[in-house]
């Protein structure tokens, strides 16, 4: 297989999905230029690519665009047909200029509501895949760290709650840290009085495991909290759940997510809020669950992937 990354995003699922990919299955990664560079740049996670021009591109075999944006629909209809396209979630497609080129290709979906939602909304069938996850030696030392997100900070992730939880946990051990990417007009807008500068760590290099300083975030690490919300998805994974699950720590969903699908189950393999005083329940110790138990049964989610 040769994956194709064709979007100008450097972080996020896009990004943790191509990289998982090509190291579980030693996969080559390409992105179209004006010129092809015989050297190989780095894409992070320690995969590289190689720039490429399109005609070059083309003739490699087996080819699969894992990522696609509207700097890039130019392209689109120069594929031969049935070439595997991923999308990712329902805003992969909210551009509708990329419509009509999706039935010459073969779509692969990540999660059961996309695929459905493809179907439903624009009668397009796609093969369910699950996200690819590669087992990453852990060689680093740990962080310690007691509860965090490492999801972008961005509009459909409610870091909100997480700040709002922050300010009434009394116990300063207790609160959330936050790694991740800005969207800084979210951050402008939506987090301006929440005092996210006291619990942010900033962005996190692309490796695997994930460290700061050196030291391994999610190693030891006992909560990971991405409350996630996408209009017309939800109920499946994201990476940042995987990491979660991998690394042995308990994952806080928002209630709205497991609710649309039939994977994650609260209090069996993951924990759900609704609200900064859910959230805070668990932190501080108030409710009562059975770590060990929701950590062997997420396990078995990571078994699938």
């Amino acid at each position: 297989m040769n994956l194709v990354y064709m979007s100008r995003p450097i972080y996020g699922g896009w990004v943790s999905f191509t990289a998982h990919l090509s190291l579980k299955n030693n996969y080559n990664v390409y992105k179209i230029c004006n010129r092809t560079e015989k050297s190989k740049r780095k894409f992070g996670y320690s995969v590289n690519y190689q720039n490429i021009i399109f005609d070059e591109l083309l003739k490699k075999d087996n080819l699969m665009i894992v990522a696609i944006d509207k700097h890039n629909y130019d392209y689109l209809d120069k594929f031969p047909n049935n070439t595997k396209l991923v999308i990712h979630d329902p805003a992969d497609v909210k551009n509708k200029n990329i419509i009509p080129y999706l039935s010459k290709f073969k779509i692969i979906t990540i999660r059961p509501l996309v695929k459905q939602y493809l179907l439903d909304k624009f009668n397009i069938e796609s093969e369910l895949m699950n996200h690819p996850f590669y087992r990453y030696p852990k060689n680093k030392e740990s962080m310690n760290n007691y509860a965090v997100s490492i999801s972008r900070i961005d509009y459909d992730k409610n870091i909100d709650i997480i700040l709002k939880c922050n300010s009434i946990l009394d116990n300063e051990d207790q609160k959330v840290k936050i790694f991740g990417k800005e969207n800084r007009i979210y951050v402008h807008h939506d987090l301006k009085d929440l005092n996210l500068n006291e619990f942010w760590y900033g962005r996190f290099k692309k490796n695997l495991p994930m460290i700061y300083n050196n030291k391994d975030i999610l190693l030891g690490c006992k909560f990971v909290i991405d409350l996630s919300l996408i209009k017309n998805d939800g109920g499946g994974t994201q990476y940042t759940f995987l990491e979660a699950i991998y690394n042995d720590c308990v994952l806080i969903l928002h209630k709205d997510w497991i609710n649309k699908g039939a994977l994650f189950i609260d209090n069996y393999n993951c924990l759900s809020v609704k609200d900064e005083f859910e959230l805070k329940d668990i932190l501080n110790g108030t409710k009562q669950f059975n770590r060990e138990e929701i950590i062997k049964n997420a396990r078995k989610i990571l078994d699938k992937h």
